[in-house]
């Protein structure tokens, strides 16, 4: 039985008599949604015109009375067509481009012979965003495939290349620094990591995941799909045979790729030592759950980036609304800077093209160039930038503070004072004196490394204290807490060290 358009005039017009010879559609579209790693189908009936599509663990409605009549059925066509090959996301974002397409034009650039559409194209230059010119090429490279009226596959080099698309600068809050963390931001969220894994037998599940999927996007820089389509097999724990500590590996799946084999390649990461315990932790907690079961208990990409977004608010409630993209950029920045190669960049970020990172490049270059000028023009800027970047004081600068700025406790019972100041004050600080000021970005520790060394000793005594009386558990939070100390410490002199030999 023909089909017929409930349009009249069918009989002598060119543009519908074309529309009613496309492809006909399946009576099942079967389409894969990775997020839940499922076969999904609709059933397509030729009167339907709203359907439903699941995109990364949501689902997501197409109303196609939003179009225009004479449109209404090529534009459909070409989207369900287009599901068996393409994501659901495109092509939901094809959808969403085409209702901001005015129904004249899309019948115009469907009409107009090939060659004669280059001129037409600057009047769409000028009347659409390069959002909406995507999906109009995107709709006239099908018109190619399906050899509509004029339309064939020579000329789809004609469509990619002649039909230009105006393009502004890319990742432009990367050009201008927005989506790079400040050094204060980053040490706000290095420390609650640090707190929350001594803390963790104390933290809910909820809580647990949430900050196991804020240190993967930091530490990886994965994008929110990625995080949210973990699966619990893919966290591999171990313990280290060396001192119990908890080793722990996550499984990433590259997304975004043109070759769809790609995408099939794992990513494979190692979490930081110190933050590993709150993994092993969450897959103590999940453990008789599915091993197919989200690690993050996450149900869809939205609702993961809002629980990222929120708790970041949360975290630095000074800053600018911060999401997932920000800590990604700021990755990738923090690589760059410390000099990775373009092939450890893109195989950090999951990008199969070298190019594409050449931005994390240029910036660089760019801050350093500016910082180069600034040091060499200004002795205050010369200044300013060393207590930025050692904020160490000496004797007569700590003597000058407030007592309640400067630093002083018995932590273990061993009476420390005098190892230097803190910007807020110790009373407005909740952590333990001494053992928390190691590390934080207030505390200014004086420039006498032979204190700091001294306190060094001490604890590493406390350390011996508690091997022997057999409280050297890894998973203890006062041991954790005293090892970090530990490391602060010694960066502390580290540092100090290499401020005098400069």
């Amino acid at each position: 039985m023909t089909t017929q358009i409930a349009i009249h005039g069918e009989a002598n017009d060119p543009f519908l008599q074309a529309v009613a010879a496309l492809p006909p559609l399946p009576r099942t579209i079967q389409y894969e949604d990775d997020y839940d790693e499922k076969v999904r189908s609709i059933k397509v009936a030729e009167s339907e015109e709203r359907l439903t599509i699941h995109i990364s663990g949501a689902a997501r409605k197409l109303d196609f009375l939003r179009y225009a009549p004479r449109v209404r059925r090529l534009l459909r066509t070409y989207l369900l067509l287009s599901l068996q090959e393409l994501s659901p996301q495109t092509i939901h974002l094809r959808y969403a481009q085409f209702t901001e397409l005015a129904a004249e034009d899309v019948e115009l650039a469907a009409t107009t012979e090939p060659i004669k559409l280059r001129a037409i194209w600057s009047v769409f230059v000028g009347r659409y965003s390069p959002y909406v010119l995507d999906g109009l090429r995107a709709l006239l490279a099908f018109l190619c495939l399906v050899r509509f009226l004029g339309w064939s596959p020579a000329y789809n080099g004609f469509v990619s290349r002649v039909l230009f698309v105006p393009r502004s600068s890319p990742y432009p809050t990367v050009r201008n620094g927005d989506a790079f963390l400040t050094i204060e931001e980053e040490s706000k969220l290095v420390r609650w990591f640090d707190d929350a894994a001594l803390q963790l037998h104390s933290l809910r599940l909820v809580d647990i995941e949430v900050a196991c999927l804020l240190i993967s996007s930091y530490q990886f820089g994965m994008r929110p799909k990625q995080l949210g389509i973990i699966r619990m097999r893919d966290c591999a724990v171990r313990t280290s045979v060396e001192d119990g500590s908890a080793i722990v590996h996550l499984t990433f799946k590259i997304i975004k790729q043109r070759d769809p084999t790609l995408a099939k390649l794992p990513l494979v990461r190692k979490v930081k030592r110190e933050w590993a315990p709150l993994f092993a932790r969450l897959v103590q907690l999940k453990n008789g759950e599915d091993r197919d079961a989200f690690l993050f208990g996450f149900q869809s990409r939205v609702s993961l980036s809002n629980a990222l977004i929120g708790k970041l608010a949360e975290i630095l409630p000074d800053s600018e609304r911060r999401v997932a993209y920000d800590l990604r950029h700021s990755m990738a920045q923090r690589l760059v800077d410390a000099g990775a190669s373009h092939e450890d960049l893109a195989a950090a970020l999951g990008h199969t093209l070298l190019v594409t990172g050449l931005i994390y490049f240029r910036q660089s270059a760019n801050q350093a160039e500016l910082v180069n000028k600034a040091l060499g023009l200004s002795e205050v800027y010369q200044t300013v930038a060393r207590i930025a970047k050692n904020k160490s004081i000496n004797q007569q600068e700590l003597a000058r503070l407030k007592g309640d700025q400067q630093v002083g406790g018995a932590p273990h019972g061993i009476p420390i004072a005098g190892i230097g100041g803190c910007e807020s004050g110790q009373s407005t600080c909740p952590y333990n004196p001494i053992t928390a000021c190691y590390g934080c970005p207030k505390f200014m520790p004086v420039q006498d490394v032979a204190l700091h060394q001294q306190v060094l000793t001490e604890f590493r005594g406390v350390v011996l204290q508690f091997k022997g009386a057999d409280r050297g558990d890894g998973s203890s939070p006062a041991f954790l807490q005293l090892q970090r100390t530990i490391s602060e410490i010694q960066a502390t002199i580290d540092e100090l060290e290499g401020m005098r030999d400069e």
